[in-house]
């Protein structure tokens, strides 16, 4: 199973709205899925932030990012017509 198979099946329980923490997130798959807690990254699956390495436009989205480690679960057909952060790797925003 792919990364972003364990993420879609972690999400098929989690309610619409949903406000997390990154280290809850990456905590709950790497139980789930017995993987390294690295390889689940929030922002890589934002609507409103784009990583460097990640290819946006053909990445699933589920997340909006509201600020440092905390994210909001919106769904895979959320409709967003905000900006788009860009965020160099190893910067803060």
């Amino acid at each position: 199973m792919t990364v972003i198979n364990e993420i879609e099946q972690f999400l098929l329980s989690m309610p619409i709205n949903y406000e997390f923490s990154t280290k809850w997130f990456k905590t709950e798959l790497s139980k789930k899925y017995k993987r390294s807690r690295d390889s689940y990254i929030p922002s890589d699956y934002c609507y409103n932030r784009k990583n460097n390495g990640i290819n946006y436009d053909k990445q699933p989205h589920y997340f909006l990012f509201l600020e440092c480690g905390k994210y909001k679960y919106v769904g895979k057909n959320y409709i967003y017509k905000g900006l788009i952060e860009h965020k160099p790797k190893n910067k803060n925003l």
